[in-house]
């Protein structure tokens, strides 16, 4: 089993710090503090009846990974074919985080034309605006990245993960 990247190691201790590992209001996150995490990391709004995740702002490299900025996006747009299953789990835990205010990091396969299986790591930390959690910080963590000739980015070979996981706070 491989550990969590140091990416999101980062991540983590520091959502934790900011309110001894309770969720944090958002006032308190001050992304200066994470500047070389910024390509990886979005924002997201949590909205509900119905409940759906809203890109607020995403990093350059998520966004090359994507082909495209997400920010105005929904989550659940991208919920087809070979990325369904992947985004209606990430959708639950935004789902499970509003209501219980876990973090989580977990992997996911890589979808689309890699011809090579491989898993991505994501993480997310829920925020509060006025005691109420509204958003989440998340990360996308893909490893070391190699352009190939057509332009197309792909995780590097040694890029892995292992089953989904949970955080637990301490």
């Amino acid at each position: 089993m491989n550990s969590v990247p140091k990416n999101i190691e980062i991540l983590s201790k520091y959502w934790n710090r900011l309110a001894n590992g309770e969720v944090p209001e958002r006032s308190l996150f001050n992304i200066e503090e994470l500047l070389p995490l910024l390509p990886f990391l979005l924002l997201v709004d949590l909205e509900r009846d119905p409940f759906r995740v809203r890109f607020r702002l995403s990093g350059t490299r998520v966004d090359q990974m994507t082909g495209m900025n997400l920010a105005g996006h929904y989550l659940d747009e991208f919920a087809t074919g070979s990325y369904a299953e992947s985004i209606n789990q990430m959708i639950g835990y935004y789902e499970e985080a509003s209501r219980t205010s876990r973090p989580f990091i977990w992997t996911y396969p890589w979808a689309g034309d890699n011809p090579k299986l491989k898993h991505i790591w994501a993480a997310l930390f829920p925020l509060k605006t006025n005691g109420v959690i509204t958003q989440c910080v998340s990360m996308e963590d893909y490893g070391e990245l190699n352009v190939i000739e057509d332009g197309t980015l792909h995780p590097d070979d040694s890029a892995s993960g292992r089953d989904w996981a949970t955080l637990h706070r301490p």
